[in-house]
Protein backbone atom coordinates (compact mmCIF):
# COMPACT_ATOMS: atom_id res chain seq x y z
CA UNK A 1 0.00 0.00 0.00
CA UNK A 2 1.00 3.28 -0.73
CA UNK A 3 1.66 6.10 1.70
CA UNK A 4 -1.40 8.12 0.78
CA UNK A 5 -3.77 4.93 0.77
CA UNK A 6 -2.17 4.40 4.32
CA UNK A 7 -2.45 7.73 5.35
CA UNK A 8 -6.53 7.72 3.86
CA UNK A 9 -7.20 4.27 6.07
CA UNK A 10 -5.71 5.01 8.85
CA UNK A 11 -8.17 8.01 8.90
CA UNK A 12 -11.09 5.81 8.06
CA UNK A 13 -10.20 3.42 10.93
CA UNK A 14 -9.27 5.87 13.41
CA UNK A 15 -12.56 8.05 12.76
CA UNK A 16 -14.48 4.27 13.61
CA UNK A 17 -12.77 4.32 16.46
CA UNK A 18 -13.67 7.71 18.03
CA UNK A 19 -17.45 7.27 16.95
CA UNK A 20 -17.72 4.00 18.48
CA UNK A 21 -15.87 6.07 22.09
CA UNK A 22 -18.86 8.42 21.62
CA UNK A 23 -21.07 6.17 20.62
CA UNK A 24 -20.57 4.05 24.20
CA UNK A 25 -20.81 7.48 26.45
CA UNK A 26 -23.96 6.82 28.27
CA UNK A 27 -26.83 9.85 26.95
CA UNK A 28 -23.98 11.24 24.73
CA UNK A 29 -25.55 14.48 23.32
CA UNK A 30 -26.90 15.69 27.10
CA UNK A 31 -22.98 15.31 28.41
CA UNK A 32 -20.86 18.70 28.71
CA UNK A 33 -19.14 19.32 25.69
CA UNK A 34 -21.44 17.33 23.34
CA UNK A 35 -22.16 19.77 21.21
CA UNK A 36 -18.88 21.54 20.63
CA UNK A 37 -17.50 17.95 19.54
CA UNK A 38 -20.53 17.72 17.43
CA UNK A 39 -19.72 20.77 15.58
CA UNK A 40 -16.15 19.76 15.50
CA UNK A 41 -17.69 16.59 13.93
CA UNK A 42 -19.74 18.41 11.31
CA UNK A 43 -16.82 21.06 10.45
CA UNK A 44 -14.59 18.27 9.33
CA UNK A 45 -17.51 16.52 7.85
CA UNK A 46 -18.52 19.33 5.53
CA UNK A 47 -14.72 20.21 4.35
CA UNK A 48 -14.89 16.25 3.56
CA UNK A 49 -17.82 16.48 1.61
CA UNK A 50 -16.61 19.70 -0.23
CA UNK A 51 -12.88 18.47 -1.01
CA UNK A 52 -14.80 14.95 -2.28
CA UNK A 53 -16.79 17.18 -4.94
CA UNK A 54 -13.46 18.89 -5.62
CA UNK A 55 -12.12 15.32 -6.36
CA UNK A 56 -15.41 14.66 -8.31
CA UNK A 57 -15.27 18.15 -10.69
CA UNK A 58 -18.51 18.72 -8.93
CA UNK A 59 -20.09 21.57 -7.09
CA UNK A 60 -20.29 21.18 -3.48
CA UNK A 61 -23.23 23.63 -2.72
CA UNK A 62 -21.36 24.70 0.78
CA UNK A 63 -20.87 28.19 1.66
CA UNK A 64 -19.44 27.33 4.87
CA UNK A 65 -17.27 24.67 6.35
CA UNK A 66 -20.23 24.00 8.81
CA UNK A 67 -23.65 22.72 8.15
CA UNK A 68 -26.88 24.98 8.78
CA UNK A 69 -28.58 22.50 10.87
CA UNK A 70 -26.18 20.90 13.43
CA UNK A 71 -26.64 16.83 12.75
CA UNK A 72 -27.26 14.96 15.42
CA UNK A 73 -23.93 12.26 16.36
CA UNK A 74 -25.67 9.36 14.48
CA UNK A 75 -26.41 10.94 11.29
CA UNK A 76 -22.14 12.28 11.23
CA UNK A 77 -21.18 8.50 12.06
CA UNK A 78 -22.95 7.36 9.01
CA UNK A 79 -21.69 10.51 7.06
CA UNK A 80 -18.08 9.69 7.94
CA UNK A 81 -18.48 6.04 7.28
CA UNK A 82 -19.77 6.62 4.02
CA UNK A 83 -17.40 9.26 3.14
CA UNK A 84 -14.59 7.54 4.46
CA UNK A 85 -14.60 4.98 2.62
CA UNK A 86 -15.30 7.15 -0.71
CA UNK A 87 -11.99 8.20 0.43
CA UNK A 88 -10.42 5.14 0.37
CA UNK A 89 -11.39 4.00 -2.56
CA UNK A 90 -10.31 6.52 -4.44
CA UNK A 91 -7.23 7.07 -3.19
CA UNK A 92 -6.50 3.27 -4.14
CA UNK A 93 -8.09 4.00 -7.59
CA UNK A 94 -6.38 7.16 -8.40
CA UNK A 95 -3.67 6.55 -11.29
CA UNK A 96 -0.49 8.27 -10.81
CA UNK A 97 -0.99 10.94 -13.01
CA UNK A 98 -4.77 11.95 -11.95
CA UNK A 99 -3.21 12.22 -8.71
CA UNK A 100 -0.70 14.55 -10.00
CA UNK A 101 -3.22 16.81 -12.14
CA UNK A 102 -3.31 20.33 -10.86
CA UNK A 103 -6.89 21.93 -10.63
CA UNK A 104 -8.46 25.03 -9.38
CA UNK A 105 -10.47 24.52 -6.02
CA UNK A 106 -12.33 27.37 -4.71
CA UNK A 107 -12.38 27.46 -0.85
CA UNK A 108 -15.64 28.89 0.87
CA UNK A 109 -14.36 32.15 1.38
CA UNK A 110 -14.07 32.68 -2.74
CA UNK A 111 -9.68 32.18 -2.97
CA UNK A 112 -8.99 29.81 -5.69
CA UNK A 113 -6.13 27.74 -5.35
CA UNK A 114 -5.15 24.74 -7.55
CA UNK A 115 -4.13 21.88 -5.69
CA UNK A 116 -3.59 18.22 -6.94
CA UNK A 117 -5.77 15.71 -6.36
CA UNK A 118 -2.85 13.88 -3.99
CA UNK A 119 -2.75 17.21 -2.10
CA UNK A 120 -6.73 17.71 -2.04
CA UNK A 121 -6.28 14.18 -0.23
CA UNK A 122 -3.73 15.16 1.95
CA UNK A 123 -5.20 18.18 2.96
CA UNK A 124 -8.60 15.97 4.38
CA UNK A 125 -6.25 13.62 6.09
CA UNK A 126 -4.51 15.86 8.19
CA UNK A 127 -7.38 18.37 8.38
CA UNK A 128 -9.23 15.45 9.90
CA UNK A 129 -6.10 14.15 11.89
CA UNK A 130 -5.85 17.97 13.74
CA UNK A 131 -9.47 17.80 14.36
CA UNK A 132 -9.98 15.01 15.74
CA UNK A 133 -7.58 15.64 18.22
CA UNK A 134 -9.33 18.80 19.23
CA UNK A 135 -12.40 16.07 20.09
CA UNK A 136 -9.97 13.96 21.72
CA UNK A 137 -8.94 16.85 24.07
CA UNK A 138 -13.02 17.88 24.61
CA UNK A 139 -13.26 13.88 25.37
CA UNK A 140 -10.55 14.29 27.93
CA UNK A 141 -11.56 17.40 29.76
CA UNK A 142 -15.45 16.19 30.06
CA UNK A 143 -14.31 12.93 31.47
CA UNK A 144 -15.44 10.74 28.73
CA UNK A 145 -13.77 7.70 27.71
CA UNK A 146 -11.15 7.95 24.79
CA UNK A 147 -9.81 5.85 22.38
CA UNK A 148 -6.49 4.54 21.03
CA UNK A 149 -6.85 5.64 17.27
CA UNK A 150 -2.61 6.47 17.01
CA UNK A 151 -1.03 5.47 13.65
CA UNK A 152 0.83 2.34 15.91
CA UNK A 153 -2.65 1.05 17.05
CA UNK A 154 -3.57 1.09 13.48
CA UNK A 155 -0.86 -0.89 12.05
CA UNK A 156 -1.54 -3.32 14.71
CA UNK A 157 -5.48 -3.80 14.15
CA UNK A 158 -4.02 -4.24 10.60
CA UNK A 159 -1.54 -7.23 11.35
CA UNK A 160 -3.72 -8.92 13.66
CA UNK A 161 -6.47 -9.19 10.73
CA UNK A 162 -3.92 -10.94 8.40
Amino acid sequence: MQPLQTLVAHAAWANRQLFAALRDVDSFESQTGADLILRVLDHIHVVNRIFQAHLQGASHGYESTQSAVLPALDELDRGFETVDRWYVETATSLRPEELARPRDVRFTDGKVVPMTAATMILHVVTHTIHHRGNVDAIMYQCGMPRRRDGFPEFLVSRASAM
